[in-house]
């Protein structure tokens, strides 16, 4: 009991600083709310105190018997252990939750496979008040159990003798053991507790708050093993989910609107870290974050409505190039060379066309396993930090912006046309260090202030870019594609798994646009997924491979978007969408007309996240 309560409060602990960090999202929420969470959370808490106990459990028996100093340290180093890891989980969501508005999960931890790029991608200023605010953590919980749970009273039980001793030390071994499997299950009833049992609330930072840390990420970690063993998002017969996905993506007629002068432009693609829709005003927007891509936008095609896949740059890579849709539960198919093997890639089609190609990044393309997958892909030139002078200033992740295109127009002024030269900011990624002019920054943006300053610099320097390229002799044979790899969370504050948050931006620029579409909106919905096709159309290239992926410019084509969630998925309709949790088996979020509606939404939405997901499993 005195383990338990011992884990209990410092469970309250550390979702105390969970909630302190995450106030700003509380303002006009009730006390009483706010209060209710810690209540909530005692189910998930309670059973991951009783996993944790399970190994003291074991220690106990044996000291009840053998009453040694080295058993009473084993424990205490045990729970240090535990204590240490819950700590360093504790502090980390703090950085997580800002930057992808969910708890640390596998996506997380796999990330973990490259170190350095988890310090470069964070502040120092944060990684230092992390690992001090861990270690304090720690040593603040070791203190808390040696006041509560010392040995000290099993000190005075291994004296009792006889009988007694016996029949107690009996009792404990065969109560004990069923107390914490009831625990660690949540009691008698017939489904076992799930992260569902901690949600209550409309503010969806206090249900994350609710939820244990540990218990969270085990969930996860668990979760994802099973994805070894086959597709886990089976509801339907696989045939029927499979004819649901092909009415969904049936068309009337195979054709499209063509908006180019050439059918074989040069094509540079400009793939936009984190660029929310957020900061376009002409997408619903702020209107004083990227002012020069609403400027561009006026001579453009501007799509209005399109949906990011995923959430991570990986996974906006294989949506961008291949076509295929980001994978829940943090599983990303770029880091498995055995299966996206399997995905076609634009760089492949260009070379058939006759393109020299090439990718261009300014940080390091080791990061997600991006470069393993250009390199598998056969970009002729793939460029990334390392290969720019060491004397160009550089951030924590590696080459600004304004060097990056620079570098672009360096290497494209000889290039044989056509040419397919793809190229990846890095200024808007945090920890935002950007070379920006204290005068050029803005004041608002709350929390967000910096991210909001970082869309405000990679703006800017797109818009010279694109002026310095008209200088250049390939400018009038050039579409420009600019397209967001993923979202991030703005000074809107949407949830992470929201409509609002995955909307990104995407636009066609340059003068090889007929006349008559300058400044076109295209406002059906759409998502990442579709510009290998609507591209490849328009060039008159077959873009049959790209399965996942629907021609934007054929008018008969169907409007809907899916998008991952660490847990399930988001599946957009025309004023309609439905997010749903797949372990919790509920909507998190949906706005439909109809419960008929609802029940055809829920049906499409898991039809083809069970169609996607087996393809991958097949792989």
């Amino acid at each position: 009991m005195r383990q338990y309560l011992f884990w209990i409060v410092f469970f309250i602990i550390c979702r105390s600083i969970f909630i302190l960090y995450n106030m700003d999202e509380l303002k006009g929420v009730s006390i009483g709310e706010i209060i209710s969470t810690f209540w909530q959370a005692l189910y998930l808490d309670t059973s991951m105190a009783c996993y944790f106990l399970g190994f003291s459990f074991l220690i106990f028996s044996i000291y009840s018997f053998l009453p040694k100093k080295l058993i009473s340290a084993i424990h205490s180093g045990y729970i240090l252990i535990l204590l240490a890891l819950f700590s360093l989980i504790t502090i980390t969501e703090l950085k997580t939750y800002r930057e992808w508005g969910t708890k640390l999960t596998i996506k997380g931890v796999r990330f973990l496979q490259h170190p350095m790029e988890v310090i470069n991608s964070t502040s120092t200023s944060f990684l230092i008040f992390g690992l001090i605010a861990a270690a304090l953590l720690t040593y603040a919980g070791f203190f808390l159990y040696k006041k509560i749970s010392p040995f000290a009273p099993l000190d005075s039980f291994s004296q009792t003798k006889g009988f007694k001793k016996y029949v107690i030390v009996f009792l404990f071994i065969i109560v004990i053991p069923v107390l914490l499997a009831l625990g660690i299950r949540g009691g008698v009833q017939q489904i076992p507790i799930q992260q569902s049992d901690a949600y209550f609330s409309k503010h969806n930072v206090l249900n994350l708050a609710s939820v244990n840390s540990g218990w969270n990420l085990g969930q996860s970690i668990w979760e994802n093993r099973m994805n070894t063993e086959g597709n886990p998002y089976i509801y339907f017969p696989l045939p029927e989910a499979k004819k649901t996905v092909d009415e969904i993506y049936k068309t009337e007629k195979d054709t499209t609107i063509s908006f180019l002068k050439t059918n074989r432009p040069n094509i540079v693609l400009v793939i936009l870290e984190s660029w929310s829709g957020d900061m376009i005003k002409s997408l619903g927007g702020y209107d004083s974050a990227a002012t020069h891509f609403d400027e561009l936008g006026k001579q453009g095609i501007m799509f209005d409505s399109l949906y990011a896949s995923g959430d991570l740059s990986d996974q906006g890579m294989t949506a961008i190039f291949s076509a295929f849709p980001a994978l829940p539960s943090g599983t990303s198919i770029i880091g498995q060379p055995g299966k996206y093997n399997h995905l076609p890639c634009l760089n492949t089609e260009f070379h058939n066309a006759g393109y020299k190609t090439s990718y261009l990044f300014g940080g390091q393309l080791s990061y997600g396993n991006i470069k393993a997958y250009m390199y598998y892909n056969n970009f002729d030139r793939i460029l990334e930090g390392k290969d720019f002078d060491s004397k160009i200033p550089q951030g924590k992740l590696g080459v600004h912006d304004e060097y990056l295109f620079a570098r672009q127009l360096q290497e494209l002024k000889n290039e044989k046309q056509p040419f397919f030269a793809a190229m990846f900011t890095l200024s808007s990624h945090s920890p935002y260090d950007m070379p920006m002019a204290e005068k050029d920054k803005v004041k608002w943006g709350g929390d967000e202030n910096d991210y909001v300053n970082s869309i405000r610099y990679s703006d800017q320097q797109l818009f010279e870019f694109i002026q310095n390229a008209k200088k250049e002799k390939w400018y009038d044979n050039t579409l420009f594609v600019f397209v967001s790899d993923h979202s991030h969370r703005s000074p809107k504050h949407w949830v992470q798994q929201q409509p609002e948050y995955r909307k990104i931006a995407m636009m066609f620029y340059g003068n090889v646009i007929k006349d008559e579409f300058r400044g076109y909106r295209y406002k059906k919905i759409g998502s990442q997924l579709d510009l290998a096709s609507t591209l490849l159309n328009q060039m008159g290239i077959s873009s049959k491979k790209y399965t996942w992926s629907k021609n934007l410019l054929n008018p008969y084509t169907s409007q809907f978007a899916l998008y991952e969630t660490s847990d399930g998925f988001g599946w957009v309709r025309p004023g309609q969408y439905l997010v749903y949790s797949h372990p919790n088996n509920n909507f998190m979020f949906e706005k439909t007309f109809s419960p008929a509606e609802k029940s055809r939404l829920e049906k499409e939405g898991k039809s083809y996240l069970e169609t996607m997901f087996q393809e991958y499993s097949d792989y």
